[in-house]
Order: C-alpha cells, then sequence, then structure tokens
C-alpha cells in the first residue's frame, strides 16, 4: 500500500488555527467518548479517538424518527447556573425574541425564578439537568439516551432555531445535538461552534444572536444535516 503523503497545505492551516483558537479544557467530555464507543463498536473497527466528534448512526437514527414539524419558533431547555458568565445572554434574547409559539426551561429550577413570558415553562419543572444527577460523569447521565430523555429531543426537532451557548468548556455537546435534530444553532460567537481545531475548520450555519433577524431559512439545516453525515458519522460497510 502506498504511503499517504502529508497534506501541507491543511497543516498549514491547522498550525494557524490552533495558534489562534482557544480550545479550552473538556475536549476528552465523557459524553463523546461513550458515543464514539458505541460508533465504534457499530463500525467494527477500533481506532484512535478522532479530532472531530463521532456519533452512532442507531443513534443518529433515534432522532431522526421524532416529529420534525417545526411548530416552535425558538426553544432553550437547559441549565444557566452550571455557566452563568457565558449563559445569562439567553435570557435576554428569550425577553427579546421568543414568542408565544416558543419553549424556555431553565433547567436550575430556582425557587425564586421570575417568569419571563408564557413560553417560559421553567416553574412547571419539566425537562432534565445532567449536572443534579449523582455520578454525572456516568455513561446513564452523559449518554443522554432518546427514550429517556424524549420531551428534549422532541422540542428541538419541533423548533425552527435553539439556543446554543457554551458550557463550562469554550464549546457546547448540545450544538451536536442541534444538528442531528435539524433546527438552526443560534450562538454568542463562532467559538462556540467547534471543540477542535479540525471541527473549526468545518462549515457550519449557524446564526449569531447579535443577528439583526431570524428568518428560518431550510436550506441552513440541509446543509448542516449533510454536514454532519459527512463528518460525524462512520461510513459503514
Amino acid at each position: 500500500m502506498k504511503e499517504k503523503k502529508p497534506d501541507k497545505k491543511y497543516d498549514k492551516i491547522k498550525n494557524k488555527y490552533a495558534k489562534l483558537l482557544d480550545l479550552g479544557w473538556c475536549k476528552g467530555y465523557m459524553a463523546l467518548q461513550y458515543h464514539y464507543e458505541e460508533a465504534i463498536y457499530e463500525k467494527n473497527k477500533i481506532g484512535p479517538a478522532p479530532k472531530i466528534a463521532k456519533f452512532s448512526h442507531k443513534y443518529y437514527n433515534e432522532i431522526q424518527k421524532i416529529k420534525n414539524d417545526k411548530i416552535y419558533d425558538f426553544c432553550w431547555i437547559g441549565s444557566i447556573e452550571s455557566s452563568k458568565e457565558h449563559r445569562l445572554w439567553i435570557i435576554d434574547f428569550a425577553k427579546k425574541h421568543f414568542t408565544k409559539n416558543s419553549i424556555f426551561i431553565n433547567t436550575d429550577f430556582p425557587d425564586d425564578w421570575e417568569k419571563l413570558g408564557d413560553f417560559d415553562l421553567t416553574l412547571l419543572k419539566v425537562g432534565y439537568n445532567p449536572k443534579l444527577q449523582n455520578d454525572n460523569q456516568s455513561k446513564e447521565v452523559q449518554y443522554r439516551k432518546v427514550e429517556h430523555n424524549l420531551y428534549y429531543f422532541t422540542i428541538m426537532r419541533q423548533s425552527k432555531f435553539t439556543l446554543c451557548p457554551r458550557g463550562d468548556a469554550p464549546w457546547s455537546f448540545r450544538f451536536y445535538e442541534i444538528l442531528m435534530c435539524e433546527t438552526i444553532p443560534i450562538v454568542n460567537s463562532i467559538h462556540d461552534t467547534y471543540r477542535t481545531v479540525e471541527e473549526s475548520l468545518i462549515d457550519y450555519k449557524y446564526l449569531l444572536q447579535t443577528s439583526d433577524k431570524f428568518d428560518y431559512d431550510k436550506s441552513l439545516i440541509k446543509h448542516n444535516t449533510k454536514i454532519f453525515n459527512k463528518y460525524h458519522l462512520f461510513k459503514l460497510l
């Protein structure tokens, strides 16, 4: 077999970006490890952890089976306190842009929470917060089984846009879930859209929370779905 020649152009770009990008800690997030383990088991080929996150076709297909009729405009289901400094913007965004056909749930469920609007279901205490679970790094918590988190995935599948702030690392696992749910991510910064240098080079489509308008464009969904299938799923024989 002929030895593959190094791609000097790609390496040059990669090295340039590595100096500019703040990749932070937690690139080996446990949820990604559990999903990668399932993906390589499905592929039946063991290899080193990839520079681009991988998911199994089984997991992806389970999400695809959920109804995708886009009855909600915007959605957010998640913790704010877990990364308060980087997530406070979603409250102002919700007050400004969320409609009666939107869903907002702060899964910290604070007792003194003041309802943001008719779209805010926080006080109903629906939703799931992994950070509040015992052994929150376990596979049972981190893997996020679709059948056990059906409400979470259904709301995203049925939403045109999903807020995607960074978490306790300079990226968000939610970004991958958004791609699988075929909803348009709204982020605070381009740096919220990748975990590694390699992922930063992928042409994901998203909107910044500072955008002037939020028009639903199906072509963005189509593009991201193609991207996800190309980069985040192994090709099966």
